[in-house]
């Protein structure tokens, strides 16, 4: 699914600024350095987007008054600069709709906070400028090498094949569905009056389908998700093992069957599940090498955040919004 930049951004602020206004103003403190971006990612691939959220000024700003999400230290992370990370992709701002989802892509910002003290505080970045992406890159590998580098050792057979047999969605085509949706969609902090409400309609829709009527006619005219809505309800095909709610809503399925009211992250929905293909795994042979690469960069990602969480402890990391603040694990080491 994609969506326009000038959308994402729209949508992006509706979902943060919706949520932060509880939380009233906030006052300024500093100028945020640029910030890396994903921690998934090298830090150095992030520089541009980092000073994007920190030195451009943004339309919402002068309406809604700067909320901080969390501190890495004196520094502010605001829903503003939350914004403009996501906006970057699409992806981010659809996950950005749940607060797991937000919680998550916090965790992810602060990591990156954390990573780029490590390398102020070790002089890695330049002193006398700006950095750039070039100065983010070489401060990044010299990190890595010096505190996270990958590992050297190569895991045993059994174990590299124990990770094929369960990640086969890694090694060939996923298996796949294609549903039909109708939606009936709650605010964030629905009260329970209107989640009763919502529920309502969802079971007429149900009683409807049940009867007889077609279910792309009734996606068309009662879907509450615009993109379904003009196709009918027709979503195309998904990868369930990527949403552990599709996965669980089209399991027990067959397809030509619609499902009951089921309570989403969005409200309440009826699935239709129109196709289903099989996984397509490659054979292991053909695949090691790739295996052999996806366990070491899981095991550096681990060892970066390790890294990362022990530098929280002496900076000091908070998060200032409720709701988010597993943001920051509770067994950080």
């Amino acid at each position: 699914m994609s969506i326009s930049t000038n959308t994402a951004a729209a949508l992006a602020a509706a979902l943060l600024y919706a949520g932060a206004a509880s939380y009233g103003p906030v006052s300024a403190a500093e100028t945020p350095a640029p910030a890396p971006a994903a921690v998934s990612t090298p830090p150095a691939s992030a520089p541009a987007a980092g000073q994007a959220a920190s030195d451009q000024p943004a339309a919402a700003s002068a309406e809604v008054p700067e909320v901080v999400m969390a501190r890495v230290g004196s520094r502010k992370i605001t829903v503003e600069q939350f914004m403009r990370y996501i906006t970057q992709d699409t992806r981010l701002v659809l996950k950005a709709r749940t607060v797991p989802g937000k919680t998550e892509i916090l965790r992810e910002i602060i990591l990156d906070r954390l990573l780029e003290e490590a390398m102020i505080r070790q002089g890695l970045l330049p002193k006398d400028q700006t950095p750039n992406s070039r100065d983010y890159a070489k401060a990044y590998q010299q990190l890595e090498k010096q505190n996270f580098p990958p590992p050297a050792t190569v895991p045993a057979e059994e174990v590299l094949y124990r990770y094929y047999q369960q990640h086969p969605e890694a090694f060939g085509i996923p298996g796949m569905v294609r549903v039909s949706q109708i939606q009936f969609r709650l605010p964030e902090k629905a009260d329970e009056a209107a989640k009763a409400a919502t529920k309502a309609k969802a079971d007429s829709a149900l009683k409807r389908l049940r009867a007889g009527e077609s279910f792309a006619d009734l996606a068309e005219a009662l879907t509450e998700n615009p993109q379904a809505k003009v196709a009918k309800g027709d979503l195309g095909f998904l990868q369930p093992e990527k949403d552990a709610w599709l996965k669980k809503s089209v399991e027990t399925l067959k397809v030509g069957q619609f499902s009951e009211v089921l309570e989403s992250p969005t409200g309440y929905e009826i699935i239709l599940l129109q196709d289903k293909r099989d996984a397509m795994v490659a054979p292991y042979a053909n695949v090691r090498e790739s295996i052999l690469q996806r366990i070491r960069q899981e095991a550096q990602a681990k060892a970066r955040e390790q890294y990362a969480w022990k530098l929280a402890k002496d900076i000091g990391v908070t998060v200032e919004m409720p709701e988010l603040k597993g943001a920051v694990p509770e067994a950080a080491p």
